[in-house]
């Protein structure tokens, strides 16, 4: 029997990379923990209910009467003289016309309200983003590993071409295509490591907790995630639509308090005297009285008019939002679903076509490299491709998951991540620059593969960070 050589065993366990399973590390974090993590201790979304109280604190003052006016002092103090011949006493409270505090207090509830939507708003937003901070980190841990064992292949390689050109080989040209591979895959997982260093500090961000807190990912099980449960007939609870809607009602009420401000307000006054005792012959006594008076809304057409008439044009303009953001929410689902149906369609693409196949070429390809029918250079461009295509299917697999998400979490302009490639990598022809075609989702170091096309970029979210082997 033929022994393989060390650089076979080590190309082998590289085939076995993904589909070996990958224990998580103990106390890892799982997906929905880090969520419940972020829902409870994220400081901007526990500000955001902070404020909410605050307007729910309001709705009461809002409707209560004017703090009523109380006032005391002497009267009836001649020039000349210090001493006051009577104390006067006075209160007035004003009163609202019948409507108006109803009306304002139903504001101040509705603003609370919509307050309340907006935060539900911004509590979906935050799980999204969560969502694709924590399988964007998982991914670049993928990609670390496969960069590590990338390298552990290539050092292999290394070592078998120099063991065959010192015993009178030709493969001298491979061996410095492989160092210079090997140099350039360390360059990448540089920034790998860089990029992991950012995500994790981002997921600690969100989560309110220090930078340099640990944070173990647990690895992801995509065959046992549950499947979407969004239906159009749920726009009713879409909280960006309930925003509108309180301020359809909120908008109606600024209406009716405007019409409102025609009629005059109100004012009680109750004084009282006491003249201050004289002497026996001082017949003067005590006295008090009583006075309403009102508001006159005589500049009515300055004032008042103008605000009935731009309390008219809010309404109409909420009911435009709300068509708009109606109609938004349909086309975002659509192409969310389609987004749910195309991801799938690409991990099935990529499980019953491209990596079978692939799989095939890199059993032909060993088999012909150790009989010497196909040079090194040739061999670990097909070795690398089918690693790049486990990758790819892993990026495939987080998008389907991410479309998910994006159902379950419809928003009217959703932050957008997509990890996989618009299409797969496949073989290419020629020398071992040219037999790597570049791909969207992943760059395993530009040595043994030739360059992206200028402009071609995936569509990821700008979150900033730098991925070579992910291309986020």
């Amino acid at each position: 029997m033929n022994k393989l050589s060390p650089f076979s065993v080590s190309l082998v366990f590289l085939s076995l990379f993904v589909a070996m399973p990958v224990f998580a590390e103990q106390g890892s974090l799982t997906l929905e923990e880090f969520l419940t993590q972020v829902d409870t201790s994220n400081p901007g979304l526990s500000a955001a209910q902070q404020y909410n109280k605050a307007l729910q604190h309001r709705i009461k003052p809002a409707g209560a009467l004017d703090d009523p006016f109380v006032a005391f002092g002497m009267d009836e103090i001649p020039y000349g003289e210090q001493s006051p011949q009577a104390y006067r006493y006075q209160i007035s409270q004003s009163l609202p016309f019948p409507g108006k505090r109803g009306t304002r207090e139903k504001i101040a509830a509705l603003k609370a309200e919509t307050a309340e939507q907006e935060t539900a708003t911004q509590r979906r937003e935050l799980k999204v983003i969560a969502t694709q901070f924590f399988y964007r980190t998982f991914f670049n841990a993928q990609a670390i590993n496969l960069n590590l064992q990338l390298q552990t292949a290539v050092r292999s390689a290394m070592q078998s071409a120099k063991a065959r050109y010192e015993a009178g080989g030709t493969e001298h040209h491979d061996w410095l295509l492989a160092k210079m591979e090997l140099a350039t895959l360390a360059i990448e997982q540089q920034k790998l490591k860089r990029e992991q260093f950012w995500l994790r500090t981002s997921l600690n961000e969100l989560r309110g907790h220090p930078p340099e807190a640990d944070l173990p990912i647990s690895v992801v099980d995509f065959t046992h995630t549950t499947e979407p449960a969004f239906t159009e007939t749920e726009f009713n609870d879409q909280p960006e639509l309930a925003v509108l809607d309180a301020q359809t009602q909120q908008s109606a009420h600024e209406y009716k308090l405007a019409k409102l401000s025609y009629y005059p307000d109100f004012v009680l006054q109750i004084m009282a005297m006491e003249p201050r005792n004289m002497g026996e012959m001082d017949t003067e006594k005590s006295n008090w009285g009583v006075m309403v008076g009102m508001t006159v809304p005589l500049y009515f057409g300055h004032k008042q008019s103008h605000l009935v008439t731009a309390a008219r044009y809010e309404q109409q303009a909420v009911e435009s939002d709300k068509v708009y953001l109606r109609n938004k929410l349909i086309s975002e689902s659509v192409n969310a679903n389609q987004a749910l149906i195309s991801a799938r369609d690409l991990v099935r693409l990529y499980e019953t076509d491209v990596l079978p196949n692939t799989q095939l070429a890199l059993a032909d390809a060993r088999s012909a490299y150790q009989s010497r029918r196909m040079n090194l250079s040739q061999y670990v461009a097909i070795e690398k491709i089918q690693a790049i295509q486990q990758l790819e299917l892993v990026a495939a697999r987080i998008d389907v998951e991410l479309a998910k998400t994006r159902l379950n979490e419809l928003l009217s302009s959703p932050p957008i991540l997509k990890l996989a490639p618009s299409r797969p990598t496949v073989f290419g022809a020629g020398n071992m620059g040219d037999a790597m075609p570049a791909s969207d989702t992943v760059n395993m170091g530009g040595g043994m593969s030739q360059p992206k096309p200028a402009g071609k970029k995936s569509s990821t979210t700008d979150q900033g960070g730098n991925s070579g082997m992910g291309g986020m």
